[in-house]
């Protein structure tokens, strides 16, 4: 059997909804990676804080493990941390963005490799680090993101969804030739550079790592990984995703997050 290229998301399809991996899912992994399989975990989690998350679990400190974070923009080598490619924001680009999401009334963070940062002190923001168990930089003008590698930004409404929606719709004719503008969760609608997410996070790390695109195997739940779900040899939707996903998937899960999809996926594509 040739090698292939294993790429999931995190919350909503490895993720249980406790935020842990289920023994089933270990078991199927570990016995992928014995394989020669590579595996690689592509979310919109930054890496540093992926790491942090994972190092309660042992089964992963292999060299056939990457992470691609902050939506497939960086990418590295689980192990060693290495960094095999990351694609930044013009600085002066993501900074015409968010003062514009910060006058229009939404809640904002943004990231570099290390840091996220937010303008914000509102529950919006309190939320926000509760879902995703990570600590923000509080900064008090744009101006202080002057000089630093920006991945991507988030724009976050809670009370009124629909209105970053209509933002998206309205400023596509401004920020669509620089960015990639997407939803992660209901209320979360995120910016990256032109050309780069998921996709094209899972395209770069397959040309490093000699595996043809017809032997990738994608698998998400939500509308942000859409790009790697439809790039992949086979492309994978959660039975709890969103249905915009499963109707652009080649296959779709009989279990759900919680109930081992992903030792679904594996035996039956790699074992």
């Amino acid at each position: 059997m040739s090698r292939k290229l294993l790429a999931v998301d995190m919350d909503g399809t490895l993720f249980n909804d406790d935020k842990t991996i289920s023994k089933e899912n270990l078991e199927a992994i570990t016995k992928l990676l014995d394989a020669g399989h590579a595996f690689a975990f592509n979310t919109g989690r930054p890496n540093h804080a992926l790491r942090e998350i994972l190092s309660v679990y042992s089964e992963f400190d292999r060299d056939n493990v990457f992470i691609l974070g902050h939506q497939g923009v960086i990418g590295t080598e689980y192990s060693s941390n290495k960094e095999l490619f990351g694609d930044y924001i013009n600085n002066d680009d993501v900074r015409e963005v968010i003062t514009e999401v910060l006058k229009c009334g939404f809640t904002c963070v943004t990231f570099d490799a290390t840091h996220i940062y937010t303008f914000n002190d509102n529950w919006f923001i309190e939320s926000y680090k509760k879902l995703s168990g990570e600590q923000l930089v509080y900064l008090n003008s744009v101006d202080e993101l002057k000089g630093k590698n920006i991945t991507k930004l988030i724009a976050i409404d809670y009370d009124h969804p629909e209105a970053l929606q209509a933002f998206k719709d309205e400023h596509e004719a401004i920020f669509g030739d620089r960015f990639e503008s997407f939803f992660s969760h209901y209320a979360f609608m995120e910016y990256i550079k032109k050309g780069t997410g998921k996709g094209d996070g899972v395209l770069k790390l397959a040309s490093i790592l000699d595996i043809p695109v017809s032997d990738t195997v994608c698998v998400g739940d939500e509308r942000n990984d859409i790009s790697m779900v439809t790039v992949a040899g086979v492309g994978v939707a959660m039975s709890n995703g969103r249905e915009e996903l499963k109707e652009v998937a080649d296959y779709v899960t009989e279990n759900d997050n919680n109930h081992g999809g992903i030792a679904e996926v594996i035996y039956k594509y790699f074992l």
